[in-house]
């Protein structure tokens, strides 16, 4: 087995060229800290203290700690330390530096310098006295230097060489940081003194007498436009023309401890002060953030800008951190929820969210600020909606009614006693008569100063969403469809009504044309034509709660799957058939979303703000969409087959090798480095000489095979990061499994020849007999399957039906019920059971005799099963005057509506029943239940729920539908 030399450098190369054409953004300088995607690797680590970070040319990023070298790659950290590295004389690693070559160069606290190429590790020698290494660089030139206990050193033409009092460097200093510059030079910060700059073989020492803010020198760093900079115990300074200065923008830092400081790509410089967390310096702007999870308090020790603009941290405690780009940014506060239901600004002012449980808060600084003035006077802190008119009055909905802000933030609230139909209120929407339209759990009413007139013919609906076009209409969208109200009346806007969906947005565009959030998906309303944008559309069953327009030719909207867009030129292309399915770019975790749950089913979970950006609400926090910064990941990630195990052990990669023979199971582990989004990283992989087609483990990184023939082989991988962008040549790796002596290829010959004898002989015997036995068999069987297949069909016909009525039996339903549970457990969907009971019929069958009751369940039956959605939904008998009906793929809102019409139809069938205590008619009661069974339960459960509902609706008085609570 070997690695192909020319192929490995072939994907170096590659990958250092894809670096070049495709340069990696920095983290954003137009984004707050706190607004990059921060990941905690908390106790992961061999131990908790991090010197020094750097990246290998594989991608592979490599940390230095006390407990051991570690690396990673992605998932998870693999530690070194002298159990696994025998040559490895110390544990506590104190720097890294990768090279040129591939290499690693590794330096110990007592333990000397080490080199590791590939997977060996290798002490280099020093002169003598040196024992620990503090730091390593590479200068423009190649040499090598280091500091260490000794003090500095510089390695030309591999001659280590221990510079001291004739080179111009301090007696005896003490080292912290080194660094190599552009111009060929190297600093060294000399604790105590002050730092030495190494140029055309001479040094010079730079103090307080230069600018230095202080002689204690803990850090040094090179900014992109190649200037120095020093972390000193009394702040930072940057060297230009001879001296070093403060920045007047970090003034901050002045008199603060900089134990770290670094440079990245994009022109920021990040510092590390004590007791402010993380700041930054950019162009225009300084900041700093202390609200980083893990990083409050803690000394950061080192800091590493990777080829993908990822930013590392390492601390003296909390081990490592992350700070990664993202295309959406996710925005928080220290409040008791970050559940954001609502956001609305101001035109022109503040940008409000709404939270379901600590009320109001306003975007400030990056961050949610409570407005702890306004939450005092709501009566609810659980918010729904919320909105501003022409006056600058600011409108909130909640779960106990309206409250109206005036422009000086004085509340008036409103409620049952004011005239509102309900005080749980979910939409408002502008009206253009004055007011404000307002939708609640039991109906809409419209709030003009004082007065709260309710919309006839909506009392009792529970009305989501709202919206009043310029023709004055107002469209109500419901949980149980959609409605208008226009000139006093009700009706369904022209359209079906959108029976079976719930309606959460309504979106008007500039052609005239309506777009919908529903709980399906997508619908669009133009010139009186309704379009459902569902499957084709990439909904299935998603609901969609709210709905913007980035001005840029697409739509965006929010659901339980993430933030998703869709072009609106793709909609078109849609109806006119020039393409049969739409898939929406769907954005989650991996994009910056701390989650994936958008909030809905209210009017405005989501909203533009004045400078073109999307703010939507969802389970944890508000996420900002900004199209014009929607920074992607252009890097191919490199690739790398990290480990071969040959059954069950650890096998080393070698110029060339066979394995074998015997070889039962083989296991080969790959990586692609990529770390803006680790858990987005898929692979592709391939056995050529024994795969006919390339597998896909998602995010898998390991391949299995067992008991493969004897052969040449070689393994291919493939790897896309985050934006899918695919590293197409990958890696391979070659290999040759030798065969056992009964696997030869002589002795199989052997073998075959006399099994081809044997065969021909018996093969003339036995086809003479085999033709007779064949014609007397073939008739027999022919007839004898006719039989079986018709008694089969019979049985099971009679064993799933009802005698009586013909439909399911219980049996039947049972068995349906059990594995329809299993299938929307793993799809996650909703499924509903209707449970059905015919009022008073034991005093039917007393009036008119059991003949008469078994005519009028026939009847029944055949009326329900003809009132189904569909070859999927199934009726069955479920017992006496009792029937089931299963409704697979249906919410709690869809199986009531049917339920509802069932007792309708039931009731229009005027059966007559004369000894009836509701009606001269034979009439049902129905409870409706659903769940999601992936959120746990049984099918018993479900089966309860319903029959609750079932005897609260005969308790009611019979002849109804209700809902399982």
């Amino acid at each position: 087995m070997f690695l192909d030399a020319r192929r490995t450098c072939a994907l170096l190369a590659g990958v250092l060229g894809a670096f070049l054409l495709f340069p990696a953004h920095a983290l954003d300088a137009r984004r707050a800290i706190g607004q990059f995607t921060h990941v905690w690797y908390e106790n992961q680590l061999p131990q908790g203290t991090v010197l020094s970070i750097d990246q290998q040319a594989d991608g592979a990023i490599w940390l230095a700690t006390y407990g051991g070298l570690a690396r990673y790659s992605g998932d998870g950290f693999e530690t070194i330390d002298p159990r696994v590295a025998p040559a490895l004389k110390s544990s506590a690693i104190t720097a890294v530096s990768a090279d040129r070559e591939g290499g690693l160069w590794v330096g110990t606290l007592n333990g000397g310098l080490y080199r590791r190429q590939g997977r060996a590790l290798e002490q280099v020698a020093l002169p003598a006295g040196i024992e620990s290494v503090f730091g390593i660089v590479r200068d423009t030139s190649g040499s090598l230097w280091l500091t260490t206990n000794a003090g500095v050193v510089r390695t030309a033409n591999g001659a280590p060489r221990l510079l001291g009092d004739a080179d111009g460097f301090p007696p005896r200093g003490f080292y912290r940081g080194i660094v190599a510059d552009r111009d060929g030079g190297v600093w060294i910060a000399a604790d105590g003194v002050g730092v030495v700059h190494w140029h055309d073989g001479r040094a010079r020492l730079y103090d307080e007498q230069d600018g230095l803010p202080s002689n204690a020198v803990y850090s040094l760093a090179v900014d992109a436009a190649g200037a120095v900079w020093v972390g000193t115990q009394s702040g930072p300074a940057f060297f230009r023309e001879g001296r070093f200065h403060r920045h007047p923008r970090a003034a901050a830092l002045d008199g603060r401890r900089i134990y770290t400081l670094y440079g990245d790509r994009d022109g920021s410089v990040w510092f590390a002060p004590l007791d402010m967390g993380l700041c930054r310096l950019v162009a225009g702007d300084f900041s700093c953030d202390d609200t980083l999870a893990g990083l409050q308090g803690e000394t950061v020790r080192s800091m590493f800008e990777d080829r993908e603009g990822n930013l590392w941290i390492g601390t003296t405690s909390s081990g490592l951190h992350r700070l990664s780009p993202s295309k959406l940014v996710t925005v928080t506060g220290q409040m008791v929820s970050n559940a954001v239901r609502a956001v609305h600004q101001v035109p022109g002012g503040a940008l409000w969210v709404g939270t379901d449980g600590a009320g109001l808060s306003r975007y400030e600084g990056a961050v949610l600020r409570p407005a702890a003035a306004y939450n005092r006077q709501l009566p609810s802190q659980l918010i729904r909606a919320i909105r501003s008119d022409t006056r600058g009055q600011l409108w909130v909905a909640g779960t106990e009614g309206v409250t109206r802000f005036d422009s000086a933030g004085r509340a008036r609230t409103f409620g049952l006693s004011d005239g509102l139909p309900g005080t749980i209120v979910f939409a408002f929407a502008p009206a253009r008569q004055g007011g404000m339209w307002t939708g609640t759990l039991q109906g809409v009413a419209r709030i003009d100063g004082e007065r709260v007139d309710v919309a006839d013919g909506t009392r009792g609906d529970d009305t989501r969403a709202l919206y009043e076009d310029a023709d004055g209409r107002l469209w109500i969208g419901l949980r149980s469809g959609l409605r208008c109200l226009y000139l006093g009346k009700v009706d369904s806007c022209g359209t079906d009504g959108l029976a079976g969906s719930s309606v959460f947005a309504f979106h008007p565009a500039v052609d005239g044309s309506l777009w919908l959030g529903t709980s399906v998906g997508i619908v669009r309303i133009r010139d009186g034509k309704v379009t459902r944008y569902l499957q084709r559309a990439g909904f299935h069953g998603d609901a969609v709660f709210a709905l913007l327009d980035d001005g840029r030719g697409h739509l965006w909207f929010s659901s339980n799957r993430g933030i998703g867009r869709l072009a609106k030129a793709d909609f078109d292309a849609l109806d006119r058939g020039d393409v049969q399915q739409l898939a929406p770019r769907w954005y989650g975790t991996s994009d910056g979303m701390l989650n994936a749950q958008g909030n809905g089913a209210s009017q405005t979970p989501a909203d533009h703000s004045d400078d073109g950006r999307l703010w939507f609400g969802t389970a944890k926090g508000v996420v900002i969409v900004d199209p014009d910064r929607m920074q992607g990941n252009a890097q191919p990630p490199p690739v790398s087959i990290e480990r071969l195990l040959v059954d069950g052990v650890d096998v080393e990669p070698a110029s060339i090798m066979r394995l074998g023979p015997g070889v039962e199971r083989l296991e080969l582990q790959f990586a692609a480095m990529s770390y803006v989004a680790p858990s987005a990283v898929r692979y592709r992989y391939r056995l050529d000489g024994f795969d006919r087609a390339w597998s896909e483990p998602g995010a898998g990184r390991a391949a299995y095979y067992t008991n493969l023939p004897p052969g040449d082989y070689v393994f291919r991988v493939m790897a896309s990061n985050n934006d899918g962008v695919w590293n197409e040549q990958g890696a391979q790796l070659r290999f040759t499994l030798l065969p056992q002596w009964h696997q030869t290829w002589w002795l199989r010959t052997l073998a075959a020849l006399a099994a081809l004898g044997l065969v021909a002989a018996l093969v003339r015997l036995r086809l003479r007999t085999a033709r007779e036995r064949e014609r007397a068999l073939t008739h027999e069987v022919a007839q004898r399957t006719d039989a079986l297949r018709e008694a089969n069909e019979r049985l099971q016909h009679l064993a799933a039906s009802d005698a009586l009525t013909g439909i399911a039996n219980r049996r039947e339903f049972t068995r349906r019920l059990r594995l329809a549970w299993d299938d929307h457990a793993a799809r996650d969907a909703s499924l509903a059971v209707l449970l059905i009971d015919v009022d008073d019929f034991k005093a039917y069958n007393d009036s008119y005799g059991h003949l008469g009751g078994d005519a009028a369940l026939a009847t029944l039956a055949a009326a329900l099963a003809t009132s189904l959605r569909g070859s999927d939904d199934l009726a069955a008998r479920y017992g006496g005057e009792e029937f089931a009906i299963l409704l697979p793929d249906c919410d709690t809102d869809t199986a009531l509506g049917l339920a509802r019409r069932l007792v309708d139809d039931v009731q229009r069938l005027a059966l007559p029943h004369r000894a009836s205590s509701v009606a001269d008619v034979i009439t049902v009661s129905i409870g409706a239940a659903s769940r999601h069974p992936a959120r746990g339960g049984n099918p018993d459960a479900l089966l309860h729920a319903a029959d609750a509902a079932l005897y609260q609706a005969k308790d009611e008085g019979r002849n109804r539908a209700l809902p399982a609570s």
